[in-house]
């Protein structure tokens, strides 16, 4: 029993001898294929109804196109190819790649087996393909791969698994790919960005993670892509975004951020990112765009803002720090109706706005910065048809150029779709370009009564106000005055200094008096006179006898 492997691999050897002899001898092109061996070595069976890889083709053939075949696998059939460099096998029935099936092609350098059926790559599935570039593995049913299953793509380029059920993989499967450049996992199951693979490939410029399941994005999750220039994780359940969740990412351009479930403008993150030239933060959850929401962003060239459903404000400085910012779309926000004034006037590069399907009823002029504009589409909001919209009735009937003949600028509208409400009755819809400008002008006799109302408001205000400031006047005065008089001394009426005798005079007789204390001094003693008791020069009282205090009267 021990003999019958070593029987069966002589057996095959000689079998695979043959078989190239009879090649070498005697290739051709199976029916239904196009075979132009003699000037490229390329062959085409598109739709031949193939069931397995042809072997009888010409060994040296370096291009091999066998997509939408019914093929089951590629067991001991290409290993005749040694010479090949492209091989397209997507859209068959494959469900099993084996292992060291391509142990011959040391010259391949791209393989398409996307639209298959495969669920695993086994160990050494792609063993031999050390010059491959490009790997094409998308809408396959993938779910494992084996960690050596891609050991031997030392010089690959670019990898594409998008479209299977991968949710998770062992740390270091893409050990060996130093050179990868472009990683595409796009529709799978993922839980969370794949960091540990992630740190080998260095080189990476391309990362698809959209369509998975990732709902956090941690801290230095991104660290060690240097290089990394475009980044997507649209259509993932992202709800928070670490602090420091983009460090490290120091040449990102592109970032797809799109069909999450932000709630908050993740101002922070962003800022780290002073390279970033596109941005799109599409279908989140924002409420309001809060001022300077894209700081430091300085290079960004093109923003998204499209299909915010709960947005409902926007800060008039929210994009200050966007100086360069050329487009910007704010497509289908529905709850989206009050567009500040200045909210375009710090952007001096701004070519391109797009604001349809909102819920915006006026606009004015001032709101766009219509002297550099080159295309401006503002359909599918519920406008009010009157005179604040003349100047975009100009703009879309061509009038507009006329009065400004200086102006060089050709703005692009969409003019066909733009339309305002008319109430006749019922609410109706009027293409503006086709209105007259007596529909959309204000009536004179409405002009004349907004003028008087305004008017007498006016003179109104400056009544009132003219009132104001004499009563504060007056006030001012009498506070003054208070003041004074509060400071000011009160000088009783001068005493009958005769009267005042007799009577101290009279109550001798009866009494014996004596000099007041200070602190029995009555209250109201302002008059500056010297003291009427001390005339009296031969006033006596014993010191060392108690008197009773006598009743003074003040006449």
């Amino acid at each position: 029993m021990s003999s019958l492997p070593l029987h069966y691999g002589i057996t095959r050897n000689l079998l695979l001898i043959c078989i190239l002899f009879f090649q070498r001898t005697n290739s051709f092109c199976p029916s239904k294929c196009q075979c132009n061996v003699d000037h490229n070595l390329r062959v085409s069976c598109i739709n031949a109804g193939l069931e397995v890889v042809p072997i009888q083709l010409n060994p040296d053939i370096k291009y091999i196109n066998l997509t939408l075949n019914q093929i089951l696998n590629v067991h001991f059939t290409l290993q005749f190819y040694t010479q090949l460099e492209e091989l397209d096998l997507s859209k068959n029935k494959i469900d099993d790649l084996g292992s060291r099936n391509f142990d011959a092609q040391q010259q391949l350098k791209t393989v398409n087996l996307s639209r298959n059926s495969i669920t695993h790559l086994k160990k050494d599935a792609f063993r031999g393909l050390k010059s491959l570039l490009l790997l094409d593995l998308s809408y396959n049913q993938i779910t494992t791969i084996h960690l050596t299953a891609l050991h031997d793509l030392v010089g690959l380029i670019e990898l594409n698994v998008a479209g299977n059920s991968i949710i998770s993989m062992d740390d270091g499967i893409f050990r060996n790919m130093i050179s990868l450049e472009i990683l595409n996992f796009e529709n799978n199951q993922l839980l969370d960005v794949p960091t540990e693979n992630l740190m080998y490939t260095k080189k990476l410029r391309s990362l698809d993670l959209s369509g998975n399941f990732i709902e956090f994005v941690r801290n230095d999750s991104f660290e060690s892509l240097k290089h990394l220039s475009v980044l997507k994780i649209t259509g993932n359940v992202v709800n928070e975004l670490d602090q420091r969740a983009f460090d490290g990412l120091l040449e990102l351009r592109t970032l797809n951020l799109a069909d999450n479930n932000l709630t908050v403008v993740p101002t922070l993150q962003l800022s780290k990112l002073s390279n970033l030239s596109h941005l799109s933060m599409s279908g989140n959850c924002f409420t309001h765009l809060p001022p300077v929401a894209l700081l430091n962003l300085f290079h960004l060239k093109e923003l998204h803002l499209n299909r915010l459903d709960k947005l409902v404000k926007i800060d008039s400085r929210a994009f200050v720090d966007n100086t360069f910012l050329q487009t910007i779309t704010l497509d289908d926000n529905p709850s989206f109706g009050d567009l500040p004034a200045r909210l375009f006037h710090g952007n001096p590069n701004l070519v391109e706005i797009s604001m349809r399907g909102n819920d915006l009823r006026t606009l004015d002029a001032a709101q766009f910065p219509l002297d550099r504009l080159q295309r401006l589409y503002l359909s599918d909001n519920p406008l009010e048809c009157n005179c604040s919209l003349l100047w975009l009735w100009r703009l879309t009937t061509g009038q507009h150029d006329e009065e400004n003949t200086n102006t060089t600028n050709i703005l692009v509208l969409d003019k066909d779709k733009i339309g305002c409400d008319i109430w006749e009755e019922r609410k109706i819809r009027r293409i503006l370009k086709t209105m007259s400008e007596s529909e959309i002008k204000c009536p004179a006799h409405i002009v004349t009564i907004i003028s008087a109302v305004m008017s007498i408001l006016l003179v109104v205000m400056t009544g009132v106000s003219v009132l104001c400031y004499l009563r504060m006047v007056r006030k001012k005065k009498q506070a003054l005055a208070e003041r004074k008089n509060v400071n000011k001394r009160v000088i009783p009426q001068p005493i009958d200094k005769l009267e005042l005798e007799r009577y101290l005079a009279a109550q001798e007789m009866e009494h014996e008096y004596r000099a007041l204390r200070p602190w029995e001094i009555p209250v109201n003693k302002l008059i500056e006179e010297p003291d009427h008791y001390e005339k009296f020069d031969d006033f006596r009282y014993d010191t060392r006898r108690s008197h009773k205090q006598p009743h003074v009267v003040y006449v």
